[in-house]
């Protein structure tokens, strides 16, 4: 299922990656039994709304014209590796840092970069607000409820050179954040039959004086 929908939404994935998915598939049902990661442990809703929704981000990093590759990526509160370990295969040309203060996840993602081989990942296990010592070019977040909360839990990275993406579900978000530029991506994916909407949050640049909206379908 990932490879077709991988092919049906212009993401390109080699068999190699493929391979390391599958691996990451059974490991998630394999300790899915034992810690809570995720309740969606069957093989379709995990390659759908964890593996692909994970890659669609590089749809829309494309569509927002944000760098993505050879780039350091930061993915708070990264749980059960989403969608920093999906992005991590797919884009091993980029160095990502998973930030999870949970114990238990951390375990399990340490498990998971060590079958797959991730050269590309670090895990700390952290709350974001504790790391003062890492510069990013991009920071990413998944389930956020409240992006104005996010983008204040994360402005120390964001003034220092960060383009916050919130991946976010159907629902669009229409305010303004003060002091920030915000754009929104929506992606109308095929295949699956959840739309998705990115918020990319940056500092001003000098000369700017309001927030930038943009709608890519």
């Amino acid at each position: 299922m990932l490879k077709e929908l991988c092919k049906l939404n212009g993401i390109e994935i080699t068999n190699g990656q493929l391979e390391k998915f599958e691996t990451y598939k059974n490991l998630m049902k394999k300790w899915g039994k034992r810690i809570n990661i995720t309740s969606i442990l069957d093989d379709e809703g995990i390659e759908k709304k964890h593996f692909f929704d994970s890659l669609a981000g590089i749809i829309a990093f494309k569509k927002s014209k944000t760098p993505f590759k050879n780039k350091l990526i930061a993915d708070i509160g990264s749980g059960g590796g989403f969608p920093g370990i999906p992005l991590a295969i797919t884009v091993p040309e980029s160095k990502f840092t998973l930030i999870e203060p949970r114990h238990k996840r951390v375990v399990f993602l340490e498990q998971v970069k060590r079958a797959l081989n991730l050269h590309n990942v670090e895990i700390i296990g952290k709350r974001v607000e504790e790391i003062k010592d890492k510069k990013f070019d991009l920071l990413t977040m998944r389930a956020v409820e409240n992006p104005k909360t996010a983008t204040k839990l994360t402005e120390f990275l964001i003034k220092n050179g960060a383009i916050l993406c919130i991946y976010r579900g159907k629902e669009p978000f229409l305010e303004k954040i003060a002091n920030y530029k915000v754009k929104i991506i929506e992606l109308n994916l095929k295949g699956v039959e959840f739309k998705r909407h990115f918020i990319f949050i940056d500092k001003h640049k000098d000369g700017e004086k309001e927030n930038e909206y943009g709608k890519n379908r």
